[in-house]
């Protein structure tokens, strides 16, 4: 049966919040930071290598004799470039779930 007249007051009671709480929430928040933070940096070190891993067969390319040869350096180029295209959006787009930034496919469309 439906509740007729106004609802009951609800009572609220005010707790003290000390300085001593607010350091220990800030203290969490900052470690918290510190390992997004280094989560984030092994990420972008991992990728760097994979970009890194790339450019050696790149450059490997001014030393080939023919052009099959230059061409099956380009493709061993491809999977690290693509693989470690693929993880940085991965890591863009979690960035992007977790702050108040611009998408970052529409960054660049702004100039």
């Amino acid at each position: 049966m439906a509740q007729r007249g106004r609802p009951k007051k609800v009572q609220t009671v005010a707790t003290k919040v000390t300085t001593a709480d607010y350091e220990k929430v800030l203290k969490q928040r900052e470690q918290e930071q510190q390992i997004q933070l280094e989560a984030l940096y092994k990420q972008l070190a991992n990728l760097k290598d994979k970009i890194g891993d790339a450019l050696r067969h790149v450059a490997l390319m001014d030393e080939s004799e023919t052009v099959a040869e230059a061409a099956f350096r380009a493709g061993r180029a491809y999977g690290p470039l693509s693989d470690a295209n693929d993880k940085l959006e991965e890591v863009l787009d979690r960035m992007y779930e977790n702050n108040d930034f611009d998408h970052w496919d529409d960054i660049f469309d702004n100039f």
